[in-house]
């Protein structure tokens, strides 16, 4: 009897999974989204490649054959690691493929935001054609953009603003003097960065921005958050925002998601917003999908698979 995999939610080109596990496993795509996978579907399978829903304890209680648990995607926080440890269960994610695709987004809410295309758009739709005085933006050419974060996706930002002959500046324990130089990008300490760059955008798994370091920004800067909801304070960012201690901000990430209606952010108009969306490209999703079937093959056949993340806890 061939192995059996659950997809664990409708993911967009879940097709490309398996017609590459085709002659390896059973596959079963859920067509329904679970908050939290039921242990039944989880019953029999030797792994499961899971999105946005939760694999808690209670998912793996009658996990005896299950080997792996394939993040669909980078962060793992929706995945009880402790509990797949336990049982000698692989959690595997697949870091880097969307690195061009969030670096895009970045790049187009930097222009947007300075140009405030969201105003534009609306006064077209009303032919507001007497706004046009208000509507005189900046140019990102000659901006100080500060990075936080010099992983994947921040080195990918500073290679696509290399055009616009911005300064750049950086926040990273984890980045040498040395790689900095070669990418021309000069190494500050938070609170410089905060102080002086006109955009910053964020890309570390998790720091904290709250009210002190928001309002510790310039009044004319932008803030862009692609990384995790909870680094910035929510509520210090509406604060912000509302009183014009910050002109602008792009947020894809939320502290709780999925995202629920009633939302004071909704009211303001200095903010474009999108639903934890910035990498979503058809190409990522093929070839993330293609990342997951391959590392299901590996288990498989009998291998360690790639990118596990709880290594050192299913050591102890």
């Amino acid at each position: 009897m061939a192995p059996r995999v659950l997809i664990s939610e409708p993911l967009p080109h879940a097709s490309e999974a398996v017609k590459i596990l085709e002659g390896h496993a059973e596959v079963e795509v859920s067509k329904v989204f679970y908050r939290i996978v039921p242990a039944e579907k989880v019953r029999g399978c030797i792994a499961v490649i899971v999105g946005d829903s939760f694999i808690n304890r209670e998912s793996l209680k009658e996990a005896d054959e299950l080997r792996l648990v394939q993040k669909f995607g980078v962060g793992v926080n929706t995945i009880d690691l402790e509990s797949c440890s336990r049982r000698g269960i692989y959690v595997c994610n697949i870091p880097g493929v969307n690195a061009i695709d969030v670096a895009e987004y970045v790049i187009g809410a930097m222009i947007s935001s300075l140009r405030d295309f969201r105003r534009m758009d609306k006064a077209a739709r009303r032919a507001a054609w007497d706004e046009r005085p208000n509507l005189i933006g900046e140019r990102l050419a000659g901006k100080k953009v500060g990075i936080i974060g010099l992983g994947r996706i921040g080195r990918e930002v500073v290679r696509l603003l290399k055009p616009f002959k911005v300064e750049v500046l950086a926040c990273d324990p984890y980045v040498d003097r040395g790689l900095a130089e070669s990418l021309g990008v000069k190494m500050v300490s938070l609170e410089s960065l905060l102080r002086e760059s006109d955009i910053v955008t964020i890309h570390v798994p998790l720091t904290e921005l709250g009210e002190e370091e928001i309002n510790s920004m310039k009044s004319t800067a932008v803030l862009i958050n692609t990384a995790r909801g909870p680094i910035v304070d929510e509520d210090a960012l509406y604060r912000a925002l509302k009183q014009g201690k910050i002109k602008y901000a792009v947020i894809d990430v939320w502290a709780e998601e999925p995202l629920r209606p009633g939302n004071p952010i909704f009211e303001l108009e200095n903010v474009q917003l999108s639903i934890h969306t910035a990498s979503w490209t058809n190409q990522v999703f093929k070839e993330a999908m293609r990342l997951c079937a391959e590392n299901v093959i590996r288990v498989i056949e009998g291998e360690e698979p790639l990118n596990v993340v709880n290594k050192p806890l299913m050591r102890s």
